[in-house]
């Protein structure tokens, strides 16, 4: 009990490292990567959403949006312990429990004080080799995680959002009290905060508004360069999304996505499919 204790103390010393971190970013205006969105709360308020200040990638030309890229032999060998790819859909096929395994690796990437233990996030590096994954560092330890709250390519509606599920309340409140700070993505507008932020406490997965939102602010923001720019301040450790471009944009943009198969190997080991958040659409 003590020790659980004494934990929970530190991830809430962990947090307001974060915000007296941030909070000189605050004095900015467009070109501030995170404001307060509501007053209450810590020195940040409970709820933020970062701006992209970096330029997009104009090399990049899309051969046609997908909602995942169809895996290879070896992609499905590493993706055996989390999840699979089921070649008719071209879509994640339901794993034993993805949810947990998300969980478990996300609090296995600390150390015993509580810091990232590998030095390393789960993203990409820029332009990275399509034949081994190759990875970002971590400027700062403070361990994260993103979840992806976009429905395949369709883009969240918060009125949508289902009732947590037990397991994956419970499991969001462990990282929580182990310090891990946990960000919800999505590409809707900042002017949705509110909405956003609204459906996550009514549906159990953020009840007292502890969490971070990143929603797109203008029009050069991409979800990948906000994952970019909150590496900057804290290490995503795990990612749960549906789909490969919730992991990295580039799958979205490949014209032989074959060549990237290796890239699958983050499957079960920081990248995770996992089942949609949202209620199904009614018949």
């Amino acid at each position: 009990m003590r020790g659980q204790e004494t934990r929970t103390a530190a991830g809430k010393r962990r947090h307001r490292w974060i915000a007296l971190a941030l909070l000189p970013m605050l004095s900015g205006c467009l070109g501030a990567a995170i404001i307060p969105i509501l007053a209450s709360g810590p020195l940040l308020g409970p709820h933020h959403v970062r701006a992209a200040t970096s330029v997009p990638k104009p090399s990049l030309k899309p051969s046609a949006p997908t909602p995942a890229q169809a895996p290879t032999a070896a992609a499905t060998a590493a993706a055996t312990a989390s999840a699979t790819t089921s070649a008719a859909t071209n879509q994640p096929a339901a794993a034993s429990d993805p949810w947990r395994q998300f969980f478990v690796f996300a609090l296995a990437s600390e150390d015993a004080s509580g810091n990232v233990s590998s030095g390393q996030s789960v993203l990409l590096r820029d332009n990275p080799p399509l034949d081994t994954p190759s990875l970002r560092d971590c400027p700062k330890p403070v361990p994260a995680v993103v979840i992806d709250l976009d429905d395949g390519i369709s883009t969240f509606d918060p009125q949508h959002l289902g009732r947590a599920p037990t397991e994956v309340a419970e499991g969001l409140e462990k990282l929580r009290e182990a310090g891990i700070v946990v960000l919800w993505i999505s590409q809707l507008p900042v002017t949705r905060v509110a909405d956003v932020a609204q459906a996550l406490r009514t549906s159990g997965l953020d009840p007292v508004g502890a969490d971070q939102l990143l929603l797109i602010r203008s029009a050069v923001d991409r979800k990948e360069l906000l994952r970019d720019d909150a590496n900057d301040e804290v290490c995503i450790v795990a990612i749960a999304g549906d789909r490969r471009a919730d992991f990295d944009e580039l799958f979205d943009y490949l014209r032989r996505p074959a060549e990237a198969a290796p890239l699958d190997a983050m499957l079960g080991k920081g990248w995770f499919f996992v089942p949609s958040l949202s209620d199904p659409p009614k018949a």
